[in-house]
């Protein structure tokens, strides 16, 4: 395969998953590297081009960007393995370095979480308690893209929740607390493609959230 619209890295279930269902619905030819072992049958059957790799070896993020030619990528990894070594971090640096030793693509979204980079400090103990580790893994990522020479973009989604899609989702430039704080997983998949077609969006980190406010409470 030569010359895909979309490679995915962390794309077989959740955001990832839809990203692929909703380009392809719009006639985008998508690859994805898969995790040995991983079930990609949800892949294959939008008729994604599924290639096996490890993220942890930077070769076969190298194999996979050069198997594909890719115009665009968005990296979604996250978790760690029975080693502890967290994907979030040194799999999603081994993709940006991946990048950065082939061909230029016209965009990369490094998909991370809310709560990352700057927004770290605001976070309470519980918050840095619980996901701590592994938002300062995808900061790791975002500090090395950020000092890389390719054109990305960073997205931050809110909690997310499986819910059908609503189109109610909003890109800001910081978390907004009046408003709810959990986001459909369908939703943050419109607004990485809705991401990866604007060059307003490049060179920034952006949060997604739900576009509806807080719902306040009623006596009974």
């Amino acid at each position: 395969m030569s010359g895909c619209d979309l490679l995915l890295f962390g794309a077989t279930r959740n955001t990832g998953l839809h990203i692929a269902r909703l380009a392809t619905k719009r006639g985008e030819k998508i690859a994805a590297m898969v995790r040995g072992g991983s079930d990609a049958s949800a892949l294959k059957k939008l008729d994604v081009k599924v290639l096996e790799g490890d993220a942890f070896e930077v070769d076969d993020c190298i194999q996979a960007i050069d198997q594909t030619c890719p115009r665009r990528v968005v990296s979604l990894m996250g978790g760690k393995n029975l080693e502890g070594r967290r994907v979030c971090g040194e799999g999603n640096i081994n993709v940006i370095r991946a990048l950065e030793n082939s061909a230029p693509v016209e965009r990369f979204v490094l998909v991370t979480s809310m709560g990352c980079g700057e927004q770290f400090a605001g976070l309470n103990g519980n918050v840095k308690k619980f996901l701590g580790e592994a938002l300062l893994a995808k900061t790791e990522a975002e500090d090395y893209l950020r000092l890389s020479g390719l054109s990305w973009t960073i997205v931050r989604p809110g909690g997310l929740n499986n819910e059908p899609a609503t189109g109610a989702f909003c890109l800001l430039d910081a978390p907004d607390r009046n408003r709810q704080g959990y986001v459909s997983r369908e939703d943050v998949a419109a607004a990485v493609l809705k991401i990866l077609d604007d060059a307003d969006y490049l060179y920034r980190a952006t949060t997604v959230q739900c576009d509806l406010p807080i719902r306040e409470s009623v006596d009974a």
